[in-house]
């Protein structure tokens, strides 16, 4: 007999944030709100962008899902990106820091539901 743990640990959040960007390296910091959903399947965190209505292409690894925290990193070609959720508190950080020929980054702080 076969079954799957893995629905136990599943979740879907709305997350409102504060947004701090530069578009590239050496930019003035640029600010604004963003609101993404955060959800799972097995052990890949998708990221929809719920204010241009996209679902990006790539997934964040879930190294940690327990009922206090969930934490998640994707290493890519020309990024890194991150997610942490405190799960008593709700508020989550989303990090975006890409190397490419231009460089950029995105720090995004706030609280979901």
């Amino acid at each position: 007999m076969c079954c799957n743990v893995g629905f136990a640990n599943n979740f879907n959040y709305t997350c409102s944030f504060e947004r701090h960007y530069q578009v590239s390296d050496g930019d003035e910091w640029q600010f604004g709100k963003v609101k993404f959903n955060f959800y799972n399947e097995g052990n890949d965190l998708k990221i929809y962008n719920k204010n241009i209505d996209i679902l990006y292409s790539f997934s964040l690894d879930i190294f940690s899902n327990d009922s206090n925290q969930i934490v998640a990193a994707g290493v890519f070609k020309d990024k890194i990106n991150t997610f942490v959720l405190n799960k008593n508190t709700l508020y989550a950080k989303y990090t975006n820091l890409y190397f490419d020929k231009e460089g950029g980054a995105e720090f995004s702080i706030g609280k979901c539901k």
